[in-house]
């Protein structure tokens, strides 16, 4: 179960009434410490033998769409399966469509995987157009050197 602790001073309203988390006495701290006398310290206020209150709220998951999308932008980036770019991107699409309607977490990680995908699937285009373009060139030079004809 994922929680997170709230910070002091504040309320939970759960299904049994809210709930007031403890809020810390302030006091001033003193005008002029003399170097020769010890540092005050002072512990946090506790009323009686009550221990302090904590609450828990629970945290919203993480959408694992924006996972997915992240996993398959990395290993179209850092490989040559760029067609697994065009996955992340419907994913991370998905994911971020999927976050805001259902408040989950994760926004960080889709639009990770988006990016990623993006420049892996431009990166492998643009290397597939120029590889195939040289090709093209030497066929093209090589039949004009050879007198314009094909045999």
């Amino acid at each position: 179960m994922n929680t997170r602790v709230l910070p002091l001073g504040n309320t939970y309203t759960g299904s049994n009434g809210p709930v007031h988390a403890p809020v810390a006495a302030h006091t001033p701290a003193p005008v002029h410490t003399p170097a020769h006398s010890p540092a005050l310290v002072q512990a946090p206020v506790t009323y009686g033998n009550r221990a302090s209150v904590v609450v828990y709220q629970q945290v919203a998951p993480t959408n694992s769409s924006s996972i997915v999308a992240l996993v398959l932008g990395l290993i179209s980036f850092i490989s040559s399966f760029f067609f697994l770019g065009f996955v992340g991107i419907i994913f991370g699409h998905i994911a971020r469509s999927q976050i805001k309607a259902r408040g989950e977490r994760g926004n960080g990680m889709a639009v990770a995987g988006l990016w990623l995908s993006y420049l892996s699937v431009l990166f492998w285009v643009a290397f597939w157009l120029l590889y195939f373009g040289v090709i093209a060139l030497m066929i093209g030079a090589a039949i004009t050197a050879g007198g314009g004809t094909v045999s």
